[in-house]
């Protein structure tokens, strides 16, 4: 299935990435895992983590966290709970800004290895994923809950351009710039997304 196919059938993603903005050697200070912590909405679910046909982990219940080694793959986390539809999210390894202190620390040797190895990536340190019922007992009920998502994710998308601003240097203006502007990409296609679903959604009157 392609990466497109994959994203449009998941559930709503709300994935928040603690990114560091100050020059760090991937290997060197952070290592080449990390740690993700994953919850759901409601809580209880069973996920599993899958990169490359292969499962790399589980968290059951949610909330839970699951270690995994930095790639440039992505990631596809399926959470399931009786009485909602299964959830398909993938996830991206980013860039983390960490060739600069690299080629301080470990010179042009390091750089190679950081990026062959995917070390020089991460996930986002911090996913919620959002459940949606197999069925509404109404266009209120369904209306309701979809407004629900659409205030989390603009108020996460608002939090998360606020921490990148407030660690920003002047040294790195123009990347922060570009990284809150992905950020607010990201909340307008994710929103546009949402709305589909809302419309998409099944109705069944008790």
């Amino acid at each position: 299935m392609s990466f497109e196919k994959l994203a449009a059938a998941g559930r709503l993603v709300m994935a928040v990435a603690l990114l560091a903005t100050t020059a760090a050697c991937a290997t060197v200070v952070g290592g080449t895992t990390q740690e993700v912590y994953v919850d759901t909405e409601p809580k209880g679910a069973d996920c599993s983590v899958n990169r490359q046909g292969a499962n790399v982990g589980y968290i059951k219940p949610t909330p839970g966290k699951v270690g995994l080694s930095r790639s440039k793959e992505t990631v596809t986390l399926s959470c399931n709970l009786e009485g909602y539809e299964q959830s398909n999210e993938v996830l991206v390894a980013s860039f983390t800004g960490a060739t600069v202190g690299n080629i301080l620390l470990g010179g042009l040797v390091g750089v190679a290895i950081d990026a062959a190895s995917g070390a020089n990536n991460k996930y986002p340190e911090r996913v919620m994923v959002i459940l949606t019922p197999a069925s509404f007992p109404s266009d209120e009920a369904r209306d309701a809950h979809y407004a629900g998502i659409r205030q989390r994710i603009e108020a996460g998308a608002k939090a998360e351009i606020e921490l990148v601003n407030t660690r920003c240097s002047s040294t790195n203006r123009e990347l922060c710039t570009i990284e809150a502007k992905q950020i607010s990409d990201a909340r307008d296609k994710a929103l546009a997304d949402l709305d589909r679903r809302r419309l998409a959604a099944k109705v069944v009157p008790a």
